[in-house]
């Protein structure tokens, strides 16, 4: 019966999901060759930056959308889950070696965030997408 009151919770987090994820990948992807110098930046992605500057905001717009279709909802939740994870630590670890002066490579607007908003914004959306990730994995064996 709780579960019954939840779809609509599921389905706003689920479209909260899709518009974070696809607009900040699109906004990566616009903005490629910045995205790119900003990984480059950060002296232990270097090597890796050309790859992931094309890699994260692909598997940010994937997620989001099989996150928007019901076929494929609890596979782009779990992937939103681990990449929101993902995000939020190295976020956490920005602040923690006190790095907060190198630029944020974040899409779009999100980027004007001070980490420590940015950490908060993280942390909200990881939650989230868990919570969503397990009330659906549930309502669908029901």
């Amino acid at each position: 019966m709780l579960l019954k009151n939840t779809k609509w919770i599921t389905a706003t987090i689920n479209s909260l999901l899709v518009i974070l994820l696809v607009y900040t990948g699109t906004s990566k992807l616009i903005d490629h060759n910045l995205f790119k110098e900003q990984l480059a930046r950060m002296g232990y992605l270097k090597s890796v930056a050309a790859f992931l500057s094309i890699a994260l905001p692909v598997s940010e717009i994937l997620t989001g959308v099989f996150i928007a279709f019901k076929s494929t909802t609890q596979i782009g939740l779990w992937s939103a889950s681990i990449l929101m994870t993902v995000f939020t630590l190295y976020v956490a670890l920005m602040l923690a070696d006190n790095k907060t002066k190198l630029p944020c490579s974040c899409g779009g607007v999100i980027k004007a965030l001070s980490w420590k908003n940015h950490l908060w914004l993280n942390t909200f959306f990881m939650l989230a997408a868990w919570l969503n990730t397990y009330l659906t994995g549930i309502r669908k064996r029901e």
